[in-house]
C-alpha cells in the first residue's frame, strides 16, 4: 500500500495549486482524478486579473483572449459598453487550464493520476485510506479538491450545513467567417433578468461560450432562458454544442471545511463569489492557505488542521460576505445598480479595481463610511425572500 504526506482528490485550479506548492516544500503527495486528462469542465473559463494574480503559474500558455471591454443589457434589452485601458480578465478553457496546472504540479513533483475516481475515504488514528476502483493508497492528510459533487465532503461529513447553492447551464457557439471581431475583446453580460445571477457570453479562440445562471429554483427555466439569449446576441442556437448545466454550492460563514488531518478547498468548500459567481480566485487562494495548513500539520507545529478554515474565514470570508450583501442589493433594486453600471464612471472605476484585484470588497464597503449601516441594513432586507 503506497504512503504519501498528502493526497489531493481533484485536480482543478484548487488541488493542483496545493499538491504543487506542497511538493515543492519537499512533502510526498498523490493528485488523483476522477478524469482522464486533458478533460473538460463545465465552466466559463474567465480567470480575472484578480485570480490570475493570486497564483505563481504563469498562464500566459493557456489564454485565448484578453478582456477590456463588457457589452451590458438589462433584461436582454438594448447594450452598452464599457470600457477599461488595462486588460480585466483571461479567456481560457478549462481543458486547457486545468491539464496545464497538473502539468506544474507534477513538475514540482507531485504523482499524479488521473482516471482514478475516489470510492471511499476511511479516517482513522493514523491516517486516512483513500480507495479508488483499483487501488488503495494512506496519507496523513486528504485535501478535497473534487468540486461541488466530490466524494470527500459527503464522506467526511463536511458542509453538511450548505443551504445556498446555484446553478448554470452552458454551451459553445463556434466562431464563423469573422463573426468573432465583435468579441475579440469583450464580454457579454445581460444583468437584471435571472433571479441571484445574470446571463453572458465569453470569447474563445474559435468559439463563445454562452451561459445563463441563478438561485437553484430557476433551474428548470434554464433551457429557455439560453434560447433567448442566444436570440438576444444573434447567435443560431442550432449550432449551440456542449450544453450542460452544474451546481455551485455556496458557503455560509462557519459551515465546517477542515476536520482533523482533512479539509476542502475550491468549488468543494462552497468559496465562489455570491454576486459574479467566479470560482478561480477562491480556488487559487484556498489551494495556497490549505498547502500552507498542511506543511504546519506535517512539520509538527499544529495538531489539526483547523488553522486553514480560520485563515479561509479571514482572508475569503471577510470578501464572500459582502459579496452576499451587494448580491442582495443589486437584485432588489436590478434596474436602478444598471444604471448606476451605465452612467457613473465612479462606479465602472470601482468594479473594474475588484476585477483588477486593486481594491476588495471589504474596502468598497469600508470607503461607505457612515452610509455602511445603511448599506448593511438594507442589504439585509434585500436579503429576505431572495432564495426559495
Amino acid at each position: 500500500m503506497s504512503e504519501y504526506d498528502c493526497i489531493v482528490a481533484g485536480s482543478g485550479p484548487a488541488g493542483s495549486t496545493s499538491a504543487r506548492l506542497l511538493a515543492r516544500a519537499g512533502a510526498k503527495v498523490l493528485m488523483l482524478d476522477r478524469a482522464a486528462f486533458p478533460r473538460d469542465k463545465p465552466c466559463g473559463g474567465g480567470v480575472t486579473i484578480q485570480a490570475g494574480r493570486a497564483t505563481d503559474v504563469d498562464l500566459t500558455p493557456v489564454v485565448e483572449r484578453t478582456i477590456t471591454k463588457a457589452e451590458v443589457s438589462f433584461k436582454l434589452g438594448a447594450p452598452f459598453r464599457r470600457e477599461w485601458p488595462e486588460p480585466l480578465a483571461y479567456m481560457t478553457q478549462r481543458c486547457r487550464l486545468d491539464a496545464y496546472l497538473a502539468e506544474q504540479a507534477v513538475a514540482a513533483g507531485v504523482e499524479f493520476r488521473d482516471g482514478a475516481a475516489v470510492r471511499s475515504i476511511e479516517n482513522d488514528a493514523s491516517g486516512m485510506t483513500v480507495r479508488t476502483k483499483g487501488d488503495v493508497y494512506r496519507g496523513r492528510t486528504v485535501i478535497g479538491a473534487d468540486g461541488a459533487n466530490g466524494v470527500t465532503a459527503k464522506a467526511l461529513g463536511l458542509v453538511a450545513n450548505q443551504r445556498r447553492a446555484a446553478v448554470a447551464l452552458e454551451g459553445n457557439v463556434p466562431i464563423e467567417n469573422g463573426g468573432g471581431e465583435r468579441w475579440a475583446e469583450t464580454i457579454a453580460l445581460d444583468l437584471g433578468g435571472i433571479p441571484g445571477g445574470y446571463s453572458w457570453l465569453f470569447p474563445k479562440g474559435d468559439h463563445v461560450n454562452v451561459g445563463v445562471g441563478g438561485w437553484k429554483y430557476v433551474g428548470p427555466t434554464l433551457r429557455d432562458r439560453l434560447s433567448a439569449l442566444c436570440d438576444h446576441l444573434g447567435l443560431d442556437e442550432a449550432k449551440v454544442t456542449n450544453v450542460r448545466g452544474h451546481h455551485l454550492p455556496l458557503r455560509d460563514r462557519d459551515t465546517p471545511i477542515a476536520e482533523g488531518n482533512v479539509l476542502l478547498v475550491g468549488d468543494a468548500a462552497g468559496l465562489v463569489d455570491p454576486l459574479s459567481g467566479e470560482g478561480i480566485f477562491a480556488a487559487f487562494t484556498s489551494g495556497r492557505l490549505a498547502g500552507e495548513a498542511v506543511q504546519r500539520y506535517l512539520a509538527g507545529e499544529t495538531d489539526s488542521l483547523a488553522s486553514y478554515q480560520e485563515s479561509i474565514d479571514l482572508e475569503l470570508m471577510s470578501e464572500i460576505d459582502v459579496s452576499y450583501k451587494l448580491q442582495a442589493v443589486f437584485h432588489r433594486f436590478p434596474r436602478l445598480s444598471v444604471a448606476v453600471f451605465r452612467l457613473s464612471d465612479r462606479f465602472w472605476g470601482r468594479l473594474a479595481g475588484l476585477v483588477r484585484g486593486e481594491t476588495s470588497y471589504a474596502e468598497t464597503e469600508a470607503r461607505l463610511g457612515p452610509l455602511r449601516h445603511f448599506f448593511n441594513g438594507l442589504a439585509k432586507v434585500s436579503a429576505v425572500g431572495m432564495r426559495r
